[in-house]
């Protein structure tokens, strides 16, 4: 059941995403997904009501049945003949809260308490998500930004010219932190594999990974974990 406020909280992000989602549709096209009056969207949008936990299960539920960010991503990628463009998702405020709704219902009770994410096109999700759950984010960035801090520093290196680091704020982790690795797309597990680095040089627990696409295998190649949540998965051309 969770908490009184982890309840509340629920239906808090019903009615975020029922504003996200009135930036981009009319009321009338909101009752068509969700079944509800369009007056009392309205007063839910407003402010002036808060929906029931029941209420709030049907609206997100129902918006990610028919706006789901998997088959956002998929369709888009028909259009392009099969290239991959996550920028509906990543740019979209509806679309982000939504996937972050679905990855996050996948790690319900693991008691995350920090993202970690590498920098840059997964930050907006990892945001996102970081949003959801009121927990920290560390940004793995490729260069020290800060001269008056200390970085933790973590490296791949393939010859001949493959070569990833990352930094992060030294303390940014520590051994109490449950950790959900967030990226936007996750396929040679380069990357993935120096976040594992900095997780356990920190002496952190990994939760696991949350990726809006898993393209192919070769990511296990990489790395220990085995454990990704995402939206998409796709087989390795």
């Amino acid at each position: 059941m969770g908490s009184k406020l982890e309840r509340m909280r629920a239906r808090i992000l019903a009615v975020e995403a029922l504003r996200a989602a009135k930036a981009r549709m009319t009321y009338r096209e909101l009752r068509m997904i969700t079944g509800i009056d369009e007056t009392v969207l309205a007063k839910y949008v407003s402010g002036a009501m808060v929906p029931s936990e029941e209420q709030a299960r049907r609206i997100m539920a129902s918006l990610l049945s028919r706006l789901s960010p998997g088959r956002v991503i998929l369709e888009r990628a028909a259009e392009l003949g099969g290239v991959l463009d996550l920028n509906p998702v990543l740019s979209d405020p509806l679309q982000l809260h939504l996937a972050s709704e679905e990855l996050l219902n996948r790690f319900k009770g693991d008691k995350i308490t920090r993202i970690l994410v590498p920098e840059t096109s997964g930050i907006s999700l990892a945001t996102a998500m970081a949003l959801h759950l009121k927990v920290g984010m560390v940004v793995a960035r490729r260069r020290k930004e800060n001269p008056l801090l200390d970085y933790e520093e973590e490296h791949l290196t393939l010859p001949p010219a493959i070569n990833r680091i990352f930094y992060i704020p030294r303390g940014s982790l520590t051994r109490w932190d449950k950790v959900l690795i967030v990226d936007d797309i996750v396929q040679t597990g380069l990357t993935l594999a120096v976040m594992e680095k900095l997780a356990k040089k920190a002496e952190a627990t990994i939760v696991g990974v949350a990726a809006l696409v898993v393209v192919g295998e070769e990511w296990r190649r990489r790395t220990g974990i085995r454990r990704i949540e995402a939206l998409v998965k796709l087989a390795k051309p």
